[in-house]
């Protein structure tokens, strides 16, 4: 054994700033991409947002001895396709306008100065409501809010009972319960029933919660019937007085970054790109590196840099817009049938198999779904939303889940409200409309969903 010095050679792949840019660009949202766009016109000084074309003088074009326009391309080409013609959208883009709107917290304190003349009661009164949260509860105990106003616990209570009379019904309660029977005792109902409403609010809200009709039935001394008809005027009263109200917080709406359109018997594939600045890269910057004369290196050399960033990230916004036309042509040739009758037509489909077919790698489908949204005929989807493993039916084949969910929800639908179907028995129907399933998987999916159990389901 020695020691030495050996030569050899190697070949192995290494991300490049340029490729990490083009993968970053890829999976981007259009608002993410907008908010990307907008920081790369102020970093790259080459790069500006293209203004509608005017007539310009041809001429001087023509005497430019280098080839700019490859740089310059006021348009982009669409790519003819055989079976989906594809346009860009071009709907005029409004700044969203709108009203401020009054929060929970000025709403009831308009009502409150309105009312009470006394600086101690309005001292007390303020401090509670701006200790209310999102929901219109109050979120400190009075005894809190006494030791901090130094006041007497008394006047701290009576200043709560007043404030529990603002609208909306049921805000500053302190528990569920509370604010239940602020709005009962505000209904114009007959005396009976508000003893019984107020009495299944104070003792019998977990066994409301559990569906326990039958048992609080015999409790009460009632019958069922009457007793669901007390339970369903309970659910109508609102849980949280304060939600309808606005927030601080901004609301974010999704923007689709593809929309399919129905077309005769084909689609067309719509770009959401009236959101996206059209950029390209500044004519003037094209004479520094005309100019023979200019004799300042470093500008050329700075010039040069960003002239080749500039058409880089040109190349990746068209690559990115290449592959998501791609991606989405394939998805409506494999998942025709939902862009033509909705979910319950749904096929079993995976990343792998749109990956081949366009011709990348799986990760760059996994990428382009990333974050992104589809408008279809049926609603806004998740670019994800379209992949779904699937399950065997009957017959040999796969039946997408999400089919199965469309197919589950349409069998609760149709079942007799006093006699629910338990999750065996749906799994037994399913199993006749040539759906292989097991009971504990209907009951993830009903659970996924949201649906309720057979017992909670019953009416009576």
């Amino acid at each position: 054994m020695d020691i030495g010095l050996h030569l050899e050679q190697t070949q192995k792949l290494i991300i490049t700033p340029e490729l990490r840019q083009a993968i970053e660009i890829l999976q981007l949202s259009t608002a993410d991409l907008l908010e990307f766009t907008t920081n790369a016109l102020m970093e790259n000084p080459l790069l500006e947002a293209v203004e509608p074309e005017t007539h310009g003088d041809e001429e001087d074009r023509m005497t430019r001895t280098i080839d700019w326009e490859k740089f310059t391309q006021k348009t982009r080409e669409h790519q003819q396709r055989r079976e989906f013609p594809q346009e860009t959208a071009k709907e005029t883009n409004y700044e969203p306008m709108k009203a401020k709107e009054t929060t929970l917290e000025e709403h009831l304190l308009n009502q409150w100065h309105f009312m009470v003349l006394e600086k101690d009661h309005r001292r007390i009164g303020d401090y509670l409501i701006g200790n209310l949260n999102s929901c219109g509860y109050l979120s400190i105990s009075i005894q809190q809010a006494a030791m901090d106003l130094r006041a007497p616990l008394t006047q701290v209570e009576r200043t709560l009972q007043q404030l529990q009379t603002l609208d909306p019904a049921g805000v500053c309660a302190r528990d569920l319960r509370e604010c239940l029977l602020l709005q009962i005792d505000r209904q114009e109902m007959d005396a009976t029933e508000k003893k019984y409403l107020c009495t299944l609010i104070q003792d019998y809200l977990p066994e409301i919660a559990k569906g326990g009709v039958l048992h609080i039935a015999k409790a009460m001394d009632l019958t069922p019937p009457v007793v669901q008809g007390l339970v369903d005027r309970i659910k109508r009263l609102n849980p949280k007085p304060g939600s309808s109200f606005s927030s601080c917080e901004d609301t974010t709406y999704i923007i689709p970054d593809v929309v399919v359109e129905k077309d005769g018997e084909d689609f067309r594939i719509v770009l959401s790109e009236s959101y996206m600045p059209q950029i390209s890269i500044n004519d003037a910057y094209a004479k520094v590196l005309m100019d023979q004369s200019q004799q300042d290196q470093a500008a050329k050399t700075f010039v040069e840099t960003k002239l080749n960033q500039a058409a880089w990230l040109l190349r990746c916004f068209e690559q990115r817009r290449s592959t998501l036309i791609k991606v989405t042509e394939a998805l409506i040739r494999r998942q025709r049938g939902f862009f033509e009758r909705g979910i319950s037509a749904m096929k079993p489909l995976t990343m792998r198999e749109i990956a081949e077919e366009v011709g990348v790698h799986e990760s760059t489908i996994s990428r382009t779904a990333s974050n992104k949204y589809i408008q279809t005929p049926f609603g806004v989807f998740e670019f994800k939303f379209l992949f779904t493993p699937g399950l065997e039916n009957t017959e040999g084949g796969v039946v997408s889940t999400e089919s199965i969910r469309e197919m589950l929800r349409e069998v609760i639908r149709e079942e007799y409200p006093a006699k629910p179907y338990s999750d065996q028995q749906i799994a037994m129907i399913m199993m006749g409309r040539g759906v292989r399933i097991a009971r504990r998987t209907v009951a993830k999916y009903r659970e996924e969903m949201g649906i309720p159990s057979t017992a909670l389901r019953r009416r009576y």
